[in-house]
């Protein structure tokens, strides 16, 4: 069974990333900042459960955390920890039978401040985490977002 993602994309990256002949994501939320990215996951249908949810955007220099909007998911940050603190509070997304987070930008996974985030977001939420070992291409897509072809990329946090 292949489980469905709901797909939320920094705002400055998911247009450029995703155009293109072959459909890719085609159901795409776009988030500029935290609160747009509550505003998405309080308001938006959702696929019936259980679901991914799929955090889309470039990943920050030097350390590789995903960037929403210029907002760095950095669980070191106190802002971005009790704004995902609220959401585990809230249980948004036990409500909507979330599975897991996936933080998919370049190399989400491969510096030691990426992995601290990737855990601390886990330990957080009550959910696994996984953030991706390679930059991500295009052709990683389908029309869903995420191809199930390349889990491999993914790493849990």
């Amino acid at each position: 069974m292949t489980i469905p993602s709901l797909n939320v994309a920094s705002s400055d990256c998911a247009g450029s990333f995703f155009a293109g002949r072959i459909p890719r994501c085609v159901t795409l939320h776009h988030a500029a900042s935290l609160s747009d990215l509550r505003a998405v996951l309080t308001t938006v249908t959702w696929p019936p459960g259980p679901v991914y949810l799929d955090l889309i955007g470039h990943s920050t220099r030097g350390h590789r955390l995903l960037r929403l909007g210029r907002t760095p998911i950095d669980m070191l940050d106190r802002t971005v920890a009790r704004f995902f603190a609220g959401l585990a509070t809230d249980g948004v997304l036990d409500r909507h039978d979330v599975v897991a987070v996936r933080l998919l930008g370049c190399q989400t996974a491969v510096t030691d401040p990426a992995r601290r985030t990737l855990r601390m977001l886990s330990r957080t939420l009550g959910l696994p985490t996984y953030g991706t070992l390679v930059p991500l291409l295009k052709s990683h897509s389908d029309a869903s977002g995420l191809s199930p072809r390349f889990a491999h990329v993914l790493a849990p946090g």
